[in-house]
Order: C-alpha cells, then sequence, then structure tokens
C-alpha cells in the first residue's frame, strides 16, 4: 500500500491502476522508452526537438486570438445585402446604399445601436452614451466615522501647508508595531 501511495498519476495511469480522464488520456500515446533524449544520440534528438518546436510554431501561427478575429470582422465593409438584413431601419439602410457611402461592420453596429437607442431601448442608450464618453460620474459614499477629528484636523494641515508650495518630509514612519495606543 505504501509503494501504491508512492506511484505517480502518470505511473498509476499507465499500470493500469487508475483510468485517464481528460488531457490524462493522451498520456497512453506516450513512449518514453522510444523518446528518452538521456539517452539518446545527441544529433538524432535535436533532430526531434526541432520538429516539435517547428509544429509547436505553426500551431501558435494559426491561433488566433476572438479579439483578433472580431477586429477583422468588424473592418469589413458592409455589403447591400448585410444591410438589408440588418435590424436597421429599412428606410435608413435604402438612404445609405442609394448614398454610395462605405460602412464597415462595426458602423452599421452603432448605427442599429441608435435606431435602437432613439426607439426607446435604454440598454441601447446607455451604449451610444457611454461609447460617446458621456458616462454619468460613478460617486463613492463614504461611511460614517471612518475619519477621526483629529484625522480631519491633520489633512486639513496637510492641505494648507502643500497650498503654501511647502515639501512633505517624513521624520518618523510610525508602522502599526511602532503606534503608541
Amino acid at each position: 500500500m505504501d509503494q501504491e501511495k508512492e506511484k505517480t498519476e502518470y505511473q498509476k495511469i499507465m499500470d493500469g491502476d487508475q483510468e485517464p480522464t481528460g488531457s490524462q488520456k493522451g498520456w497512453k500515446n506516450l513512449q518514453p522508452e522510444k523518446y528518452n533524449f538521456a539517452v539518446m544520440d545527441p544529433e538524432k534528438a535535436r533532430e526531434i526537438q526541432r520538429k516539435g518546436a517547428e509544429a509547436v510554431n505553426a500551431l501558435k501561427g494559426e491561433k488566433r486570438t476572438a479579439r483578433e478575429a472580431l477586429e477583422n470582422i468588424l473592418t469589413l465593409n458592409v455589403t447591400d445585402k448585410i444591410l438589408s438584413n440588418s435590424d436597421l431601419e429599412p428606410e435608413l439602410a435604402e438612404r445609405l446604399k442609394r448614398s454610395g457611402i462605405n460602412i464597415t461592420v462595426y458602423d452599421l453596429l452603432q448605427l442599429v445601436a441608435v435606431g435602437r437607442a432613439a426607439g426607446g431601448n435604454m440598454k441601447a442608450y446607455e451604449l451610444i452614451r457611454d461609447t460617446y464618453g458621456d458616462m454619468p460620474i460613478k460617486q463613492i459614499e463614504v461611511a460614517e466615522n471612518v475619519t477621526t477629528e483629529a484625522d480631519r484636523e491633520l489633512m486639513r494641515q496637510l492641505s494648507e501647508r502643500l497650498q503654501e508650495g511647502g515639501r512633505l518630509e517624513i521624520v518618523k514612519d510610525i508602522g502599526p508595531a511602532d503606534k503608541e495606543e
């Protein structure tokens, strides 16, 4: 039983003592005796490692983040068919088609949001307002009795000193351990 505790997850799975789950299922494909780089010919080991690095680099090159993919999609020009099938008001869609203005998918989404906001959709209104930079200021309430009267007096004196052009110097730093009660 002590020998059972000393086994790693990998050893338990390879010995058949435990069923692999998730990514552990791939462990069965490993061939440590075939690819033991410590005892392998150094040139052969380098070749195998080089091929592995090439494969990994190729995969990384193919992967795109969702943000990059979305950026590519949003910058595409809108076709007449996309414009006709959008949630944009039909009259506005027709005017855009006639004007010949090239708009991107992102532009179209903004137009749809503006149309919905004008129709009374508050979420669309908030999106437009916030995107435009007209966000309301969020205020933070400070609970009562957070500062003492002595704290307020110290802050007042400090504010006066700074307004007079004074400098701040730490004469003695009183940490929590040095604090007098």
